[in-house]
């Protein structure tokens, strides 16, 4: 998916490790009839006080049914043009430039962010397979210590993964997963060394220390291995990094002879593989934005044949797990809003197979955990994220985990099924996450962990609210606000809006840790709770997806009004933030009404609709036609045409914008905001300064480590404090 900046995703079985983010790709197309050198850049680009111009040269795209558009910057898209870095590398002069007045403010603000970013923290050890595991970061250290306990959480200790030690010689270092061999002896481990999403494998004997690696340079990350400890099955990627290969590798022979377990040539889908709860298969996934198929293979079988569990099925998504001779499948199949259904491995069928947790309206499933004698499962509604409990023979309910109004409970590191106990996180827009183990038969709960955060955070400073904007069509939409009581003057403070609202994908009303900054500073922050994710459920994602789509802009924009006629604002000081499909949330929110905000950040954006959705040879595109539509269809076509950002640039005022990208970024590549910058600056009849920044070594989110993004976050900062203080 075109993914969120910077967002930190689950590393395996070390959620805590943190270190690995979503990120893109250098595989971008090569096309050719790039300019002249001479024509790269046209008037005084090399002066840095200057905004660069990048040369025009037409360029016709053309879909199948005959629709043609001029694309005048699509040479932009040739990355090993020595023409357009230099167009990039001006850009990143000229903003360099116009960021030197606000240089002490950044620093400033760097040095907050990156103590914040960089404190000590431990995890409280997690059982599993006979071992206790826990990662722990030292202070100021960017990557994580793996570490195991023997038999209790005080034992002898032994280093699983060294990951400082690890990363010392590259660049980029981005733990993608790892896993232990079933007899605890060995580790395998895949690691981005680019920001590409593409991964190596590595296996680490914990008892000579000896790292070798597979020869498995083309792995998308993820890796099950086999019960003898002697294989591993991993997904594969192709050109256009999507996972096209379920593949069985033996240690110590070449992975040019590994085996092919299951290759998706339809190239709308991918493959994705995980081990099942018993451990005794590997579960495959071959997904589409609509659609799942799942197939199961042993992981005991020296020639493993793929079981096919779900077939796929228009609007039919699935995922699945085992244990105790079952299969538990999570399905949308005549429940939007899921539900858990359950199937003997013996004659898997999902036709015949038993609801043990039907769907509830309003409450969408995101996951589920399965332990000997209950299912947790963690569910979005009403903008929030809950846990419950429910009998796993029965399904009868067991515990609802109630920790407060506008947080987010997740699961975490629960990885023995014969637990008496769960864990689970919670946080909210005021709180920093604490860490609980809850008594699955009484519900009681024990704290266990406080985040780092909470050594510098005060909550009583800060308060939390949720009002409601009327959309367009009637429906309300959620807003969490945040500020600091202190600092708040009803329609005094500058407001910062931001919204994502794509693949279901909700905004939750955590605890952003980066932008206390700015609360501290007399921000209020907004969380715009838009249609497009799945915030209020899965009818809130599908009012905001294909032809409907136009609804998360508006939505957007509603929020924005309310907070402002709520008091919660200065009308001079409105800004709003996105990254990367929130990215394009930013760009149609200028075209269609961008006169209400003062600045707009906009991260790794995906701006150039049309062109990208065309060209099937871009990675993302063709699996996700049923997120945005396959403009090769001319209804589709013009759903697109009517919102795509860079194709609606128009000869008016904007307000002040900042972009951010990567140049390894294949989740959207460098070239959309490349485009969407050049076309601008040609075009709009404001005088605002537009700043654009691209990351010449790193993807879609940015450095790696806990302090990789801080940079990046302190110019952003500073930018906006100085707008807003510019309207004293």
């Amino acid at each position: 998916m075109r993914g969120t900046y910077g967002s930190f995703v689950a590393v395996s079985l070390l959620a805590f490790i943190g270190g690995g983010v979503l990120l893109g790709t250098d595989l971008l197309p090569r096309h050719g009839g790039a300019p002249a050198a001479s024509a790269a850049m046209q008037g005084t680009a090399q002066n840095p006080a200057i905004p660069p111009a990048a040369a025009r040269q037409d360029h016709a795209v053309t879909t199948k049914f005959g629709v043609s558009r001029n694309d005048p910057y699509y040479w932009l898209n040739e990355k090993t043009n020595p023409d357009v870095i230099a167009y990039l590398d001006a850009e990143n002069a000229y903003a360099e430039a116009s960021l030197k007045p606000q240089a002490a403010l950044q620093d400033e603000i760097f040095g907050e962010l990156e103590k914040r970013a960089s404190l000590a923290d431990k995890d409280i050890p997690w059982p599993m397979d006979g071992f206790y595991y826990e990662g722990r970061y030292a202070e100021g250290a960017d990557y994580p210590v793996v570490v195991r306990h023997q038999g209790s959480a005080t034992g002898p200790e032994q280093v699983v993964l060294d990951v400082p030690e690890l990363a010392k010689a590259h660049e980029q270092y981005f733990l993608r997963n790892w896993e232990m061999s079933p007899d605890g002896a060995k580790v395998a481990f895949a690691v981005d060394f680019k920001g590409d999403r593409i991964c190596e494998i590595f296996v680490r004997d914990l008892a000579s220390g000896e790292v070798a690696s597979t020869g498995i340079k083309d792995s998308q990350g993820d890796i099950v291995w086999s019960a003898d400890g002697k294989a591993i099955i991993y997904t594969a990627v192709d050109q256009m990094v999507r996972g096209y290969q379920a593949r069985r590798h033996v240690l110590g022979r070449a992975a040019a002879d590994d085996q092919v377990l299951l290759q998706e040539d339809d190239a709308t889908f991918e493959i994705g593989v995980h081990r099942s709860r018993s451990g005794q298969l590997a579960i495959i996934t071959v997904g589409h934005a609509q659609r799942d198929e799942i197939l199961a293979v042993s992981t005991s079988a020296i020639d493993p044949k793929p079981v096919l569990l779900v077939p796929r099925t228009l609007n039919v998504r699935a995922t699945a797990d085992h244990i105790d001779g079952q299969f538990y499948i999570l399905t949308n199949d005549k429940a939007g809003d899921r539900k858990i259904v359950v199937t003997p491995d013996s004659a898997p069928s999902l036709a015949t197979a038993t609801a043990i947790v039907p769907e509830t309206k309003g409450r969408y499933i995101d996951g589920f955990e399965l332990f000997d004698n209950a299912i947790a499962i963690q569910e979005t509604h009403d903008a929030v994220t809950t846990v419950r409990l429910v009998d796993r023979v029965t399904g009868a309910p067991a515990q609802e985990l109630d920790f407060g109004p506008l947080g987010v409970t997740t699961l975490e590191n629960n990885h023995d099924p014969k637990l008496a106990t769960l864990r689970v996180t919670f946080e909210s827009a005021t709180t920093p996450s604490v860490l609980y183990e809850v008594d699955m038969a009484s519900g009681a709960k024990t704290e266990l962990k406080r985040n780092p955060a909470w050594t510098w955070f005060e909550p009583a400073l800060y308060d939390a609210k949720r009002i409601f904007a009327a959309a367009d069509d009637g429906a309300s939409i959620p807003v969490t606000l945040i500020y600091r009581k202190d600092r708040f003057k009803a329609g005094g403070n500058p407001l910062l809006v931001y919204g994502y609202g794509a693949y279901g994908i909700s905004s939750e009303p955590g605890f952003y840790r980066n932008f206390i900054s700015l609360v501290d500073r007399g921000f209020v922050v907004a969380i715009a709770h838009t249609r497009g994710g799945r915030d209020m459920g899965d009818a809130w994602y599908q009012g905001g997806r294909m032809a409907n789509k136009m609804n998360t802009f508006t939505d957007f924009i509603a929020a924005t009004e309310a907070a402002i006629a709520g008091g919660f604002a200065d009308p001079r000081k409105v800004y709003a933030m996105g990254g990367s499909a929130g990215g394009l949330l930013m760009g149609a929110v200028l075209n269609i009404d961008g006169t209400l905000y003062d600045g707009v950040v906009a991260q790794v954006p995906f701006v150039d609709v049309l062109t990208t959705m065309l060209d099937d040879t871009i990675p993302l595109t063709t699996f996700e036609y049923e997120e945005w539509g396959n403009p090769n269809i001319p209804e589709q076509y013009d759903w697109m045409a009517a919102y795509s950002p860079y194709d609606n640039v128009a000869p008016k005022n904007y307000p002040a914008i900042f972009v951010l990208t990567g140049l390894n970024d294949s989740q959207v590549g460098y070239f959309e905001p490349a485009k969407w910058v050049a076309k601008l600056r040609v075009t709009k009849t404001d005088k605002n300064p537009l700043l654009f920044t691209i990351n010449m070594g790193a993807g879609h989110a940015g450095n790696s480590g806990r302090t990789g993004p801080v940079a990046d976050r302190a110019k952003v900062y500073a930018w906006l404090l100085s707008r807003a203080a510019a309207h004293p």
